[in-house]
């Protein structure tokens, strides 16, 4: 249903005027923000104190603006320079339609749920539970390992070991995992990862990025971003876990949180919004420098590390290799009885450059890594 509100941009007069709602702005803040990106904290308290306004931001917001922000670039070539090309962030003024650069892709595939014809459902847990509720932890958990299909986390601090435990098995066994973090709490969840010893770079079914908030754009030329506050847990694009639970040792044991369980069709909304931020994210700076070396190989070709992105072409050079795992799954289908085997068995072998296997909705696991020996093969023909 079309909003009341969408109708005030109308030049016709049609909505009422109770339906109108003013604009918040006050310059007053604005030459605030400039006066404390620009001198310091100081000159911030002086000017509001000049111009009686309260002090309208609270500690943490002057701390985290004075830590974020970036002074322009000094050059001749201004034009060039004070506007960088960056799809991330935005200074609300302007949207373009088509942006110059493609947006990251979910390379590990995506589910197509019918999301309109399902009725929307809602349950609620509580930390501390009810009585005779389990724990909010336990049911993400239990609903990370009976994910199939994917797992999409948009989380602002990720630092609790036990759900990552979990991630990690889940992208072990050929379930696409993609995590989106704040960019500002990155370091806490690099820092968790390292404390356990986990290599996630070779993790070949995970993704990790990190997401910043708004650009605020200053009259002096200085910028600063927000954060990601969403918090919420796709599992196979069918049910929404979302509320105030951070994945954090603290949310388990001592916060006060609430979470809403979601099914049916509002799960759409939550669908779109992780594709949306997905497309905003960004490959975190630490796993930039990483080395082509550590990358490995993927079965389409493709570089099997979100660390490195090539705009050159992978050669495969090992056409056997690919041959063989597709004699093998061939196989594998043949002795469970896949309904779709005539299908494969007619499909004829993709290019090195086309993606070899699509995300299957049975939960079956994605690609198997196995060599085949001389008899296997005479016992496929």
């Amino acid at each position: 249903m079309e909003s009341e509100f969408s109708l005030l941009s109308s030049s016709k007069g049609e909505f009422k005027a109770e339906n109108y709602i003013q604009p918040h702005y006050k310059e007053a803040y604005r030459l605030a923000i400039d006066c404390l990106v620009k001198e310091g904290e100081a000159s911030y308290r002086n000017f509001i104190k000049e111009e009686g306004i309260c002090g309208f931001l609270s500690e943490e917001e002057i701390g985290q603006i004075t830590e974020s922000a970036v002074q322009p670039p000094t050059s001749n070539h201004s034009e060039e320079l004070d506007c960088p090309q960056d799809d991330t962030s935005s200074t609300g003024t302007y949207w373009p339609t088509h942006s110059d650069t493609d947006p990251p892709n979910l390379d590990l595939g995506w589910p197509d749920v019918p999301h309109r014809r399902l009725e929307t459902s809602i349950d609620l847990l509580f930390h501390p539970p009810k009585q005779n509720s389990p724990t909010i932890k336990e049911v993400i958990r239990k609903q990370i390992q009976d994910a199939r299909q994917v797992i999409a986390i948009a989380m602002d601090i990720f630092t609790d070991v036990d759900i990552f435990k979990e991630v990690v098995d889940a992208s072990v066994r050929g379930v696409p995992v993609y995590i989106l973090l704040d960019h500002n709490h990155f370091k806490s969840f690099l820092n968790m990862v390292e404390n356990q010893d986990i290599q996630i770079q070779k993790l070949r079914y995970m993704r990790i990025r990190t997401v910043k908030g708004q650009e605020y754009c200053c009259r002096s030329g200085v910028k600063f971003h927000g954060g990601m506050g969403q918090k919420f847990f796709l599992a196979d694009c069918q049910k929404v876990f979302f509320g105030s639970y951070s994945f954090m040792w603290s949310y388990e044991k001592i916060n006060l949180s609430m979470v809403q369980v979601i099914t049916g069709q509002l799960v759409e909304t939550y669908d779109e919004e992780f594709r949306t931020l997905y497309a905003r994210s960004t490959v975190p700076a630490q796993f930039q420098t990483a080395s082509v070396n550590q990358c490995e190989t993927k079965p389409n070709g493709k570089m099997d590390s979100y660390l490195i992105h090539s705009s050159q072409p992978f050669e495969r050079k090992d056409h056997l290799r690919h041959t063989l795992d597709a004699v093998y799954r061939q196989a594998c289908e043949r002795r469970s009885g896949f309904s779709a085997l005539r299908e494969v068995e007619e499909r004829p072998l993709v290019t090195p450059h086309a993606r070899f296997l699509q995300d299957t909705s049975d939960g079956t696991v994605p690609f198997l890594h196995h060599y085949i020996d001389k008899m296997e093969l005479q016992k496929l023909h």
